[in-house]
Order: C-alpha cells, then structure tokens, then sequence
C-alpha cells in the first residue's frame, strides 16, 4: 500500500514549504482543488502550483467551473473528479465519492474506472478524523473490479494495517499530518 501525501492550502507560501518537506521523502503528491461552491472551502487554482513531484490533481469543483481547471489537465499525471459535482461521470476514469454519497452511486462506472478515491472524511477540510464506515465501503468495492483504491483523509498510522488488510492500494494523508510522522 502506497502514501501519498495531500495538500490542501489556499495559501502559496504554505503549498511551497510543504513541497520543500515532501520532495526527499515522496515522489508523487495529490493536489486538492476546490472552487468554493462545490464545499465552503477555496483553494490554489492549479497554473499557482508546481513541483517536481508526479501530480495527481483531486477537483472539488461544480459542473460549471470544471473547465476552468482542465485547461491545466497535462500538468497532472492522475485527474480525480468528484463523480457528485460533474453531470458526466463516465468521461472520467478515476473518480472520487464522497462518504456521504450511497455507494451503489459508482457503480454504472465500474467497467472504466482505474482508479477510485474514497473519501473518509466530509470534502473540502483538513484535519477531521476518519469515518469508519469507510472499512466497510472498502470491502463492499474491492471484489467490484480491478481498479486502484485509494482512501483519502483522516488517516493516521494506526489504520494503515486495517485499510492493507482490506485491499486498499493507496492511502492519501493530509501533507501537514504526514510530515508529524
């Protein structure tokens, strides 16, 4: 099971340092971007961000500012949309579901899904502590299909031989609970 750290700032000078602590230790980072309508929360836009890292971009943004953020799709090495924010879901094969949305909601999009991000805290902040229901979603989709399956925020340490148990590919970790490892 891989960590990948998360970064989830408004603020220019706080995504720079903590690139700075990520760049020995990590070789890929999610960038969280959100438009303020889509969770009460505004981020970077993704032409402020830059790193030598690979980057997976997550988008928590609404319909109506998607492309707006796609202009800068060859930027990022993985695209994650919010399947509940986009009218067309199957264009994309890695998506994001929320904790709160049911999870029969993915799977008309099973057959062309890579890549799943399943959320385990509420969208949009930092800082909250995992929802565990997101054990039982995880075994309820690992036998679903040969997608990558990541579980995104809340994590600490003392989950991570619980969601390797239950399949889980990858763990994203906000990049300022990481770095206090």
């Amino acid at each position: 099971m891989k960590i990948i750290p998360a970064i989830l700032t408004n603020n220019i000078d706080e995504f720079n340092d903590l690139m700075a602590g990520l760049s020995p230790k990590y070789d890929r980072v999610q960038i969280d971007f959100i438009d303020g309508e889509y969770t009460n929360n505004k981020t970077l836009l993704p032409d402020q961000t830059n790193t030598n890292l690979k980057m997976d971009a997550h988008l928590m943004v609404t319909e109506k500012n998607l492309s707006e953020y796609l202009k800068y799709v060859n930027k990022f090495n993985r695209l994650i949309v919010q399947m509940e924010s986009i009218a067309s879901p199957e264009k994309y094969d890695c998506l994001a579901l929320d904790i709160h949305s049911p999870i029969e909601a993915i799977k008309p999009y099973l057959e062309k899904l890579k890549y799943l991000n399943l959320m385990a805290i509420e969208p949009g902040f930092g800082g909250q502590e995992l929802d565990l229901r997101i054990f039982e979603r995880v075994s309820y989709l690992r036998n679903l299909g040969s997608f990558v399956i990541a579980v995104d925020g809340g994590v600490e340490k003392e989950h991570l031989q619980k969601l390797e148990d239950l399949g889980v590919d990858e763990v994203i970790v906000g990049a300022k609970r990481l770095l206090n490892w």
